[in-house]
């Protein structure tokens, strides 16, 4: 008898990205068996994926839909005897990967967390509702009141994003700047960073869509962005080493767009090549509480009782970018097909002396066979700056180009990463209080989309976080034991 898994939610994006790491694993020995668990409306979908699977689950459970639409609690009432009859089947904890719609989420991790069940979320931790709309608000707190589960629950429990183990952002370039931070004991003093998903949904789709959707209050900011929110805090923190004892305060302001939007920011010429554009707008539900498609956020870091700045920077979490969607149909899998032409940047500076950049982007080969055709390479351009002269690094400038293929893109092979070391029973330096900081900046990012354009200011007076150990040294800080030098260039 081995351990046994379960996958709680197996929709378009987690039953794709978890068939893989159930393959993985089962290869590996690390588990002996899997069950899959998901709504009834779900079943047809949900076993066409699973047959193309080579092992099969040993359990499927079909929740009826009408248990949600009752009591959201029903459905855990539904299969809480299942999941203690997989428990005693399994040798070891019981593993659960909780991959449900987010709203979910916060109800299945307290559940498990009493049972003594090991669990990996998908992100967000937690999505807060208030009569149906989403309370962004009350997520620091109410992370608060669930990290209170764990004084008292047993289990490993975890979430699982792609900045803690990632190739560009966390071996090159996080761990790096951490060497140069120790090496010349000086601070982040600016991060900017920028995504864009290239989602374009059309107007109607935008109170419909249950996967990704926006018409329960949250939009980007609840969706993607989670993942670089999580990257900007995990650096900020880093300011400890340097700055353990000082109370600092981050400040956020910033502007969003909306569902509403759209039809002034992309031009008539392209809206009227959509199917059915004019039906499509008139039946655009205006009443609904439609969460953010874009954010543009600027922040300082600042000392407390000084209001002395430590760190500025920017974010940009934007949706409307370009993308591989034309004006069909809306695809089975539209976020992994919507989403293909991604592009991020991170810049990362240690005031005059040092800064590294990373460029990843996500590009679908030309050769594509269908529109459900995912393959693709991810490449990755690290550069650095650096004054040599004063630092002792080997050059001025680096840089680094990193290609992976699709199918081990740089966020797969990171979240792999942290699957399989959750699986073993390893550290996987994402554990749910190390969110807590995560939480607290998303929670002023939600405050600021409601007022949009407001200051929104919070305390930051996180520990510097556990890292994973530093794989990679580059050129960039690499030197030939040199002492640091003061002369000026001439």
């Amino acid at each position: 008898m081995s351990r046994h898994l379960v996958i709680v939610g197996f929709g378009p994006v987690s039953g794709y990205k978890y068939s893989r790491c159930i393959r993985a694993a089962m290869q590996l020995g690390a588990i002996g068996g899997y069950s899959v668990v998901d709504l009834e409306s779900q079943r047809e979908t949900v076993l066409r994926r699973l047959a193309g699977l080579p092992a099969q689950p040993t359990h499927t459970v079909f929740i009826p839909d009408r248990l949600l639409l009752d009591d959201p609690e029903a459905s855990l009432i539904y299969i809480a005897p299942f999941l203690r009859n997989r428990a005693t089947d399994s040798n070891g904890p019981l593993k659960i990967v909780i991959a449900t719609e987010p709203q979910a989420h916060e109800s299945y991790l307290r559940h498990c967390m009493l049972e003594g069940y090991d669990t990996l979320t998908t992100k967000p931790l937690l999505v807060p509702m208030r009569d149906g709309v989403f309370d962004g608000g009350s997520i620091y707190q109410r992370t608060k009141n669930l990290l209170e589960c764990t004084d008292r629950a047993r289990g490993q429990h975890s979430l699982i994003v792609l900045d803690r183990h990632h190739e560009i952002y966390e071996n090159r370039i996080r761990s790096q700047i951490a060497v140069m931070m120790k090496k010349l004991n000086v601070p982040i003093t600016s991060i900017n960073l920028k995504t864009a998903s290239g989602v374009w949904n059309l107007p109607y789709e935008y109170a419909l869509r249950e996967d990704h959707p926006y018409k329960y209050g949250y939009g980007m900011l609840m969706h993607g962005a989670y993942h670089y929110v999580d990257l900007i805090t995990r650096l900020l923190q880093m300011n400890r080493r340097i700055y353990a004892e000082d109370e600092l305060c981050l400040r956020i302001t910033g502007f969003s767009a909306f569902p509403k939007d759209q039809e002034k920011r992309l031009p008539l010429g392209v809206l009227s090549r959509l199917d059915n554009y004019l039906e499509h707008m008139a039946s655009f539900d205006s009443g609904l509480p439609y969460g953010e498609t874009d954010i543009v956020a600027s922040f300082a870091l600042c000392f407390r009782r000084s209001q002395v700045t430590l760190c500025l920077g920017t974010i940009a979490l934007e949706q409307t970018t370009p993308g591989m969607r034309s004006w069909g149909a809306f695809p089975e899998v539209p976020y992994n097909i919507n989403g293909r032409l991604h592009c991020t940047d991170v810049d990362v500076r240690l005031g005059t002396l040092v800064a590294m950049n990373g460029h990843v982007t996500k590009i679908p080969i030309s050769s594509r066979k269908g529109q459900a055709d995912l393959r693709g390479r991810n490449i990755g351009i690290v550069t650095s700056r650096s004054n040599a002269l004063v630092t002792g690094t080997q050059e001025f400038t680096t840089e680094e180009r990193i290609t992976q293929p699709y199918g081990n893109s740089f966020s797969y092979a990171a979240e792999s990463t942290l699957f399989r070391d959750w699986i073993d029973g390893k550290k996987t330096y994402s554990d749910l209080e190390s969110h807590l900081p995560t939480a607290a900046v998303t929670g002023a990012l939600a405050r600021m989309i409601q007022s949009n354009g407001e200051t929104v200011e919070i305390e930051f007076d996180f520990p510097e976080p556990d890292w994973p150990p530093t794989a990679h040294i580059s050129n960039a800080v690499v030197h030939d034991d040199r002492e640091m030098q003061f002369a000026a260039y001439r």
